[in-house]
């Protein structure tokens, strides 16, 4: 049976080969590009996206003595990590599950003494409020992390998505918008924080990079295993993990090293049209989509220009999300409910919370009640067609309560 994986790219011939044949010369080169189109006074190569959001903040610790980030209280697991490595305390704030944003008003009226930063949300390629959260981390002399891990090359009325704020940071793991099969970058935009990253930056990229023929074989071995005949059979086997969310503090922090450099700088001269594909396939995906009531499609807020990863959508009814969610893929669609509780309720995360912003009804709510359709190479129109199908046979026609 066909399985659509539920996120990935596949990495062409000339990606590989240019892992093989990399030189050092390709750190240098990417660094300029993603400069380019993320405008940043500089940008920093590390080996993973929660090492440069990790960096950042250690840089931010030696000009300041503020201990206290802000973060999404529904956000990918690895950003709270990053913030407890470097010491310091993770403030959920609620969000809106309609927007899977900030709840704006509810963070204006939030305590910010004593915070640091805050990390702007875009999940899924949904730029979030991006100017009245730069607005609100200026007037409380807070830095604003633009993270556009799950947004690059999406953008706000004609701003990219990581260039808000004083730094922002990328992502180039297995399941990105680009990938190198690893890796992430760090963009700052102050002379201050710029001095202060070179001092730190090599600390959080000192362990050895993979050689060209590691990234070369995990590049093949990724692109057959992303092949809709092939998934089903790749995902059990043994040592293999599709969509483990895991909080892991003290991650590796290996170098981007030239192989991967290569390999997501080729990646880089093909973002947009990736992204397009996503997003082509996302509106197709919604005209299925779109007459059943017992559902509800986030939308891109007006002016933002999305980089769709995958095509979130939420349930009216909470209690029947896993019912909709096994019978997907049951059927060969590879849903997934994303991550597995709020920042909140991550229980190794608990001596480090400040709950200051709490209750998190909002991000109970989306967690309870979000799944995340893949928007990957090989949907069909009978894929398309299975999919509402299974969604209509799951929840039936009827209109439920409006989402609230």
């Amino acid at each position: 049976m066909r399985k659509l994986p539920p996120v990935g790219t596949p990495l062409q011939v000339a990606e590989m080969a240019a892992a093989l044949r990399a030189g050092p010369e390709a750190l240098t080169q990417l660094a300029e590009a993603l400069a380019e189109r993320v405008p940043s006074y500089k940008v920093w190569l590390f080996g993973s996206g929660r090492a440069a959001l990790g960096a950042l903040l250690a840089a931010l610790r030696t000009v300041s003595s503020r201990t206290r980030v802000i973060v999404p209280a529904y956000t990918c697991w690895s950003v709270p990590a990053a913030i407890v490595r470097t010491g310091l305390r993770v403030v959920p704030a609620d969000v809106r599950p309609g927007d899977i944003d900030y709840d704006m008003e509810r963070l204006s009226r939030l305590d910010w003494s004593d915070v640091l930063a805050v990390i702007s949300p875009n999940l899924f390629g949904l730029p979030g409020d991006l100017t009245r959260l730069q607005g609100l981390a200026e007037a409380h002399d807070a830095v604003m992390i633009d993270d556009a891990a799950q947004a690059l090359g999406a953008s706000l009325r004609g701003a990219p998505v990581g260039s808000f704020g004083l730094a922002g940071i990328a992502s180039f793991g297995r399941g990105k918008n680009m990938t190198a099969l690893g890796g992430g970058a760090a963009f700052v935009r102050d002379d201050d924080l710029v001095m202060a990253m070179d001092n730190v930056a090599d600390q959080w990229r000192n362990e050895p990079p993979p050689p060209g023929w590691n990234v070369a074989a995990k590049g093949a071995a990724m692109r057959l295993a992303l092949h809709p005949q092939l998934f089903g059979a790749a995902a059990m086997m043994p040592g293999v993990t599709v969509g483990r969310t895991v909080y892991e503090p003290n991650f590796p922090t290996p170098a981007l090293g030239p192989a991967r450099a290569a390999v997501a700088l080729r990646m880089l001269d093909r973002l947009d049209r990736l992204n397009q594909r996503r997003g082509q396939l996302a509106e197709v995906m919604d005209r299925y989509l779109g007459q059943s009531k017992a559902i509800v499609l986030p939308k891109a807020r007006s002016g933002a220009v999305p980089s769709w990863l995958r095509r979130p959508i939420l349930m009216q009814e909470p209690a029947r999300r896993d019912e909709l969610l096994t019978a997907l893929q049951n059927g060969g669609i590879g849903a997934t409910a994303m991550y597995p509780a709020p920042v909140h309720k991550i229980d190794d995360l608990a001596p480090d919370l400040d709950l200051r912003g709490a209750p998190f009804a909002g991000a109970e709510r989306l967690a309870s009640s979000l799944i995340a359709l893949p928007l990957v190479e090989g949907w069909r129109q009978e894929d398309m067609q299975r999919l509402a199908r299974i969604v209509t046979a799951t929840l039936g026609r009827m209109k439920a309560d409006r989402w609230v």
